[in-house]
């Protein structure tokens, strides 16, 4: 594996990263601000499908990442010379990474969740 591909790996471990914090940061529950209006509650509707579509561009960016990885690895077993045995475990490991953070995330607003349905009224 050349240090090429390792910038390339951690580029992308970046980025995926980015957009994790992006999504948690936007997807903050309480602003600071007390008052109640139409105007805010619009501008919440607006952030809240903006989140979703953040969310969703998350998805179908770890979807995409496990289709490649397995798309290589069907062509390394197949025997296609183009694809190296590295190029399949980066890919790989890309993918996993971007699973495991998913899931993380997952794990953490579930989290949240269930603590504030806990919460005394």
């Amino acid at each position: 594996m050349s240090i090429n591909n390792v910038s390339g790996v951690r580029a992308d471990i970046t980025d995926m990263l980015s957009k994790i914090r992006e999504i948690s940061n936007k997807s903050k529950v309480f602003s600071g601000t007390s008052s109640i209006e139409s105007q805010n509650q619009v501008s919440s509707a607006k952030s809240f499908q903006e989140t979703l579509s953040a969310a969703k561009n998350v998805f179908s960016n770890v979807n995409n990442l496990q289709m490649e990885s397995e798309q290589l690895k069907n062509a390394y077993i197949s025997g296609d010379k183009s694809v190296s045995i590295s190029q399949v475990v980066v890919a790989a490991q890309k993918s996993k990474l971007a699973f495991e953070g998913l899931v993380t995330v997952r794990n953490k607003i579930l989290e949240a969740y269930k603590e504030i349905m806990n919460m005394p009224v």
